[in-house]
């Protein structure tokens, strides 16, 4: 159902993404070590990625980083082996209809132990990802196959302290041929910078990665995921609530997604469904925003409040930012809170002018600076 607010988890159930299936697909089936998928948030990476894992047949394994960050606020090699063990736990139905045991490989992997509830994380037992890639592939090999390991939104794996991962995704590019690394992120820039691909003295600089762009709906697309999608629910909808839906939501699937739960499933009409929607998608766009901004908010809310009074051009922008806060600013420090808010992924450069991603965010931009101080 085109409407499930969760993330899909079968090809039928992706809208208009044959382009990226096909390409990815491609990718693994030419053993390409280490794939990109890039996309702002609620654009659908998950479900592209766990869509396809389900359905090309290869075995992996698929760790959520941004959850482990939620939870701990730092990540170490052992909060992603417990996510480890919970994915085979809830998936060994999976793997045995795909005719592979995986038991059998986690036996070979000491800090996996295996018991009657399913597959638990031994602690005291100290195990290098890398020896654990090895094994991966090394079984991938035996079984003339090839091992998947996804990362989303992996430029969390920035706060794991001392332990590279550009250097670890390097060595396995270099060394494990029957292993495939798949990486997504919606801060784009974040990523970028945290795996140093544009870094002649980084580990992973001069290698060929496959990078997958997902984009938002055009404005076709919109009306044909809207009306196909209450065409399944049996449900009429007139066109120009249509029109105002993707005139609003800018083509971001997540938002489009939700608009049709609420008209669709929940029943509410048309306004109450849209309002719905900023309501709901600005509380999370508030919480994830504030974390961003928290090092200079003042700063940050000016730009972004610049931006939405139509101010897009560096200049513009500056003196809004300087008239709002009273205070100065030098060029190369405005420059700077710029670079930050494209990095992640929260406006977008167009040329020479910069543009907010998400409408939500300009709602939430409103809300913020009508909030009480």
């Amino acid at each position: 159902m085109l409407f499930d607010i969760r993330p899909k988890t079968r090809l039928k159930d992706l809208f208009d993404r044959e382009r990226e299936i096909n390409e990815l697909k491609q990718s693994i089936e030419l053993g390409e070590p280490l794939i990109i998928i890039y996309g702002v948030r609620r654009v659908g990476k998950t479900s592209l990625l766990r869509a396809c894992l389900n359905e090309f047949g290869y075995p992996y394994v698929l760790i959520d980083v941004r959850e482990v960050f939620e939870e701990h606020s730092y990540i170490t090699k052992n909060h992603l082996y417990e996510q480890m063990a919970r994915f085979f736990t809830s998936n060994l139905e999976f793997f045995e209809k795909l005719g592979f045991r995986i038991k059998d490989l986690l036996k070979h992997i000491k800090v996996f132990h295996l018991s009657n509830i399913g597959i638990e994380v031994d602690l005291s037992v100290n195990v290098s990802i890398t020896s654990i890639l090895r094994t991966f592939n090394d079984w991938a090999k035996k079984h003339s196959t090839r091992f998947i390991i996804a990362f989303d939104e992996a430029q969390y794996l920035r706060f794991s302290g001392a332990t590279r991962y550009d250097g670890i995704f390097a060595w396995a590019y270099d060394n494990l041929e029957n292993l495939t690394i798949i990486i997504t992120g919606s801060e784009i820039g974040v990523l970028r910078d945290f795996l140093k691909l544009d870094n002649p003295k980084a580990p992973l600089y001069g290698r060929y990665v496959r990078e997958i762009i997902l984009n938002k709906f055009t404005t076709e697309q919109s009306r044909e995921f809207l009306k196909k999608g209450f065409n399944e629910l049996g449900i009429n909808i007139h066109d120009h609530e249509i029109d105002e839906v993707i005139n609003k939501l800018d083509g971001i699937p997540g938002w489009l997604t939700l608009y049709g739960y609420y008209r669709g499933i929940q029943k509410l009409d048309h306004k109450k469904a849209l309002n719905k929607v900023f309501e709901t998608g600005s509380k999370l766009v508030i919480e994830e925003l504030e974390k961003i901004i928290a090092p200079s908010k003042q700063r940050y809310l000016a730009i972004l409040e610049a931006i939405t009074h139509g101010a897009t051009r560096w200049t513009q922008i500056k003196t809004y930012i300087e008239y709002r806060t009273k205070t100065r600013i030098a060029d190369k420090n405005f420059t700077n809170l710029l670079k930050k808010l494209v990095k992640y992924g929260i406006i977008e450069k167009q040329e020479d002018q910069y543009k907010i991603t998400d409408p939500l965010i300009i709602h939430a931009i409103k809300t913020i600076v009508s909030q009480p101080t």
